[in-house]
């Protein structure tokens, strides 16, 4: 027995040092990159990103301790998507960050080569523990990992991993099987996963799963949850199901941009019941998460897709945390997290403007590539109206966020989604250098976006086209760069 003991020790020890390595070669890379993606003058300067390299969906997301932990998907090889680690970040304030050691690796020892998507919940020792999808060159399996310490920085992964396979499903034939999601209800905990149900002609759908032991290492199949209505969705990644304002709420990702549903939810007969769908964010952003902090606010987390030059050094980024209500006719609301206002300086306020088939130029007020703006525009007969954001010196048209009274139609750039007009619309938007994020009607639809130019492009324009409009009230403010402390990353 000694013997054994000893020799289990040894393996121990020498897979603990191989972990180690991995880790520290991971970081040495990241840091190696970080000078050549400090010096774009487009990288955002207060939406997150990791130190340099790559980044997709954010992961793990949970209040703890007094802190906003975020964990997220990171390539820090490069700049493209590949080497799947968990990133890890925290904040006391949703706005200012400390960059922490990577969390999560590839255990290559174990048949690991990617560590995808999952998601925190409390585990028995009170700490958060997560659930992620391993990927290698087997089937996916869903295994857990476990803090050694309060401030969530040395992981470890638990020894009766694969915690769920496959085989869980019986003759339930699931492909794409990924993106674990937990949540406690009646003194139970259950997980969702993502994936495609083969005897469902293919389509996308999210299973359900109950715990069946107290340390989350035996679980049970409740069957599908919830399958899409459109056989045209293939697959299901990052699912979330939660309470929310005495609803339930189920976000996914389908492969196109993010959508949700409200409504109940039957778990005696293992079921979802939508009453009300809708679009999350109809731009360039995926794979949400959410977390609920000390004031029971839930917060939205999504990947701002960049499209980045993976020779930046940088590709990635997050969206603004958002805050998500339910609306009194049922539907989602999210609003950018208030405590980016303590980015703000000085506020300038546009008088009201007569617009008239015509483009005016607020530069003269208002200018830069960091900017917050609160705008109210009266349609009248325009068929379209808005600002634009980044417009050049040289005459370069930068982007349009426009909105079309006849069509009922906000766009920025090319993502485009309906919003309701009553007598106004409310615009309300924030620029960080190449990324754009609007909200309308005070969060009834969202858009994240992209747009590029050089340093001089930093011009605001409002608009009317077609007929004629008012510009009714305006605010704006140049925003500050957020932190980013690398003090821990080490």
């Amino acid at each position: 027995v000694a013997k054994m003991c000893a020799a289990a020790a040894a393996v121990g020890s020498v897979e603990a040092a191989s972990e180690n390595a991995a880790v520290v070669a991971a970081m040495k890379s990241d840091l190696a990159a970080v000078p050549k993606a400090a010096a774009d003058p487009n990288r955002p300067v207060y939406h997150f990103h990791p130190p340099a390299n790559w980044n997709n969906d954010p992961n793990g997301t949970v209040w703890y301790k007094g802190w906003h932990h975020l964990f997220y998907q990171h390539n820090p090889y490069g700049a493209a998507w590949g080497n799947m680690h968990w990133g890890h970040a925290r904040s006391r304030d949703l706005v200012n960050w400390e960059h922490l050691p990577i969390a999560l690796w590839p255990s290559k020892e174990k048949g690991e080569d990617h560590v995808f998507s999952g998601a925190a919940i409390e585990g028995p020792d009170g700490r958060p523990w997560v659930f992620y999808t391993s990927i290698g060159n087997r089937s996916p399996e869903q295994w857990l990992a476990v803090p050694e310490d309060d401030d969530l920085m040395v992981w470890k992964k638990h020894p009766a991993n694969p915690i769920l396979t496959l085989k869980i499903h019986g003759g339930t034939q699931v492909n794409e099987w990924r993106d674990p999601f937990l949540f406690r209800e009646g003194g139970k905990t259950y997980m969702v996963c993502g994936g495609n149900l083969r005897q469902s002609g293919g389509r996308g759908a999210v299973q359900l799963y109950e715990a069946a032991s107290p340390d989350l290492t035996a679980w049970k199949y409740r069957g599908p949850v919830f399958e899409y209505r459109d056989r045209e969705v293939y697959n299901i990644e990052c699912p979330n199901l939660f309470r929310l304002g005495g609803k339930w709420v189920l976000l996914i990702s389908p492969h196109k941009p993010c959508e949700y549903f409200v409504g109940d939810l039957d778990l005696a007969g293992g079921k979802f019941i939508p009453e009300t769908h809708g679009v999350l964010d109809a731009g360039h952003s995926y794979a949400s998460n959410i977390s609920f902090d000390g004031t029971g606010r839930c917060i939205l987390w999504l990947w701002g897709q960049t499209d980045t030059n993976p020779d930046l050094g940088w590709n990635g980024a997050m969206t603004m945390p958002r805050i998500l209500s339910i609306g009194g006719d049922g539907y989602l609301r999210q609003t950018p997290a208030a405590e980016f206002q303590t980015l703000r300086g000085e506020a300038t306020s546009i008088p009201a403007i007569a617009l008239h088939n015509q483009f005016i130029s607020l530069s003269d007020r208002i200018a830069g590539d960091c900017l917050e703006f609160d705008a109210e525009f009266a349609a009248d007969s325009a068929s379209s109206l808005g600002l634009r954001v980044r417009r050049g010196a040289d005459g370069k048209a930068g982007l349009d966020i426009a909105f079309s009274p006849t069509s009922g139609t906000l766009s920025a750039g090319t993502a485009h989604t309906s919003v309701s007009l009553d007598k106004t619309i409310r615009l309300r938007g924030f620029l960080d250098k190449r990324l754009v994020e609007v909200y309308a009607n005070d969060g009834e639809a969202a858009i994240f976006t992209t747009t590029d130019g050089g340093t001089d492009n930093i011009g605001v324009e409002a608009f009317a086209a077609g007929g004629s409009a008012r510009l009714v009230s305006m605010k704006c403010w140049a925003l500050k760069p957020a932190s980013f402390s690398m003090d821990r990353f080490r």
